[in-house]
């Protein structure tokens, strides 16, 4: 059976996986590139159109607050229609409102007119006023209002801003209009105004009709996209002419409603849509051969000196396997292998610290921390072989956590393991330079030499202190902490073996926890507590 280099196969399927790679994604660009720009271009569209359409909207909700706030000013100083009425309280309401609308006006963007008019059935044709922009000024001019008895309702062009409001019997946006009093194209704001239910006047403002021209001119589709404004699905002007024609299938259009009944429509050409297309199709298959090309070339390269590092991770991998955890760095200029070196060595290290682990639960207290009943019997094996060969001297405490069982009866185990963990802090703390056994349920020992041996008093005096001051808390009550405690200390002419020190310890430690519960608060909080108890459950047979 012929067989290859682990370079050749290495080669061939890389090189065949990226060949056949390349025409996959390829072929899958042109599939999906036709989809891709489609969504990209009605997305860009869409966006567009919102953005603009919300800033048109600004534009004219702005105007409609300040119209909205005039007819407010006159509102508030009318209290009837006998103001209305008054020539002179009428004249009155004039010259506020102009002082009022004046500061309102020139704080709305795009507007070149405003006015006031009452209903000639209260006053005469031309009570108001009326103040316009004329000739590109930037300030308002007052001029002569317009005589509606001269003209007919119909007449759009110069009284439509009064008669359309006045028929609609509510705020109206005007359609745009060339305006023969100002000669000027505009788009106009007015709010009819009311007092007890009759028509008084209205109050308006007129928009510059080319400032929004002017804005649909400079929205730009890619090359021959345009944008113009409808009115009821009428075309009234583009970013192109003012009057145009097109074939709408040619396009994709996208449209936004505009507060003043408009509507902002956005058309992308589909043969600027289809340019698209060809070129990120071309810059796609351009780039995946490049890169193709590009990857092949590395491989080529690179796949000499990936595979003598790979023999070394394959011998790595053997000694990690048999148990040996000195794992070698591997030199390599290569960025996988020098991680693959790496994440040997960190297996390597975390098996260690595994084991170390495991011989540590092995010998700690899962509950406390403190070394257990395993490593105090492999622990006194060493210690008592040392001592007889050096003849050391030392000393045995042990201790007795006092009514675990009340506890764990009274109050739950989650109590008794409460009082055990406070226990060992105590103890652990008091002898910490010695080292402190957790050997049953309830007992501890201590091994006291050197400094802790010779200061034994003090520290039993600092541990007796510690246990009359700690508590545990159980629902609302604390609980007294109490330990029996039983000392001997190892005598050269007495003592064969540790056992006889021990011994003597745990002799001493039962005579004082007799003693304690003879005499101890926490004998008599349990007492207490027990008559508690009983007295309560009488009452419930009574």
């Amino acid at each position: 059976m012929k067989t290859h280099s682990i370079q050749f196969k290495f080669l061939t399927t890389i090189i065949s996986a990226m060949l056949a790679i390349t025409v996959f994604v390829g072929g899958l660009s042109i599939y999906e590139v036709d989809k891709f720009v489609q969504y990209q271009t009605e997305n860009f569209i869409n966006v567009t159109c919102e953005k603009e359409a919300a800033q048109m909207n600004d534009i004219f909700g702005d105007m409609e607050k300040s119209v909205n706030l005039m007819g407010g000013y006159v509102l508030d100083f009318v209290d009837s229609m006998a103001d209305i009425e008054d020539r002179e309280k009428r004249d009155e309401i004039i010259r506020y409102a102009d002082r009022m609308f004046a500061d309102v006006a020139n704080y709305t963007a795009g507007t070149v007119a405003y006015y006031i008019r009452f209903a000639p059935e209260i006053s005469d044709s031309q009570t108001g006023f009326f103040y316009s922009k004329i000739d590109g000024s930037e300030e308002y001019i007052r001029l002569e209002p317009t005589n509606l008895a001269l003209y007919d309702k119909d007449d759009t062009e110069r009284v439509g801003w009064y008669w359309q409001p006045y028929e609609a019997q509510k705020p109206v946006w005007i359609e745009p209009y060339y305006n023969k009093n100002n000669d000027i194209m505009m788009i106009s704001y007015v709010v009819p105004l009311y007092c007890e239910n009759q028509f008084i006047g209205v109050v308006g403002m007129d928009f510059d009709y080319n400032a929004l021209v002017e804005k649909v001119h400079n929205i730009k589709i890619y090359e021959n996209g345009f944008a113009h404004l409808e009115i009821d699905g009428v075309a009234i002007h583009s970013s192109e002419n003012e009057f145009f024609s097109y074939e709408p299938e040619n396009y994709l259009q996208v449209s936004a409603g505009l507060i003043n009944e408009m509507t902002l429509v956005l058309s992308a050409s589909y043969d600027d849509i289809r340019q698209i297309r060809y070129e990120i199709a071309l810059q796609i298959l351009i780039t995946v051969l490049v890169l193709a090309a590009v990857f092949c070339l590395i491989t080529i390269m690179m796949v000499g000196k990936i595979v003598k590092p790979l023999k070394k991770l394959t011998d790595a991998s053997k000694k990690l396997a048999d148990g040996d955890y000195n794992v070698d760095p591997i030199c390599s200029d290569t960025y996988e292998i020098q991680l693959l070196s790496i994440a040997f060595q960190n297996m390597a290290k975390r098996l260690r610290e595994h084991e170390k682990l495991q011989h540590l639960l092995a010998y700690r207290d899962s509950l406390t921390g403190l070394r257990n009943t395993t490593s105090y019997k492999a622990w006194i094996t060493d210690f008592e072989k040392e001592v007889q060969k050096n003849n050391a001297d030392y000393g045995v405490i042990v201790l007795d956590v006092n009514y675990l069982k009340e506890v764990n009866d009274r109050y739950g185990h989650d109590a008794g393991n409460k009082l055990i963990v406070a226990a060992a802090r105590i103890i652990s703390t008091t002898f910490k330079r010695s080292p402190v056994f957790r050997i049953g349920g309830d007992e501890f020992l201590v091994i006291l030499q050197n400094s802790d041996l010779a200061n034994y008093e003090e520290l039993c005096e600092k541990f007796d202190m510690e246990c009359t001051s700690a508590y545990i808390e159980e629902n609302g009550e604390h609980l007294p902490i109490s330990i029996a405690r039983g000392f001997a200390r190892y005598d050269l002419d007495t003592d064969v073996q540790y056992a006889d020190v021990f011994k003597r310890a745990d002799d001493e430690m039962y005579v004082h926890k007799r003693k304690m519960k003879e005499s101890q608060a926490l004998r008599q909080f349990f007492r207490e507590k027990n008559r508690v108890q009983l007295q309560e459950s009488k009452e419930e047979l009574v």
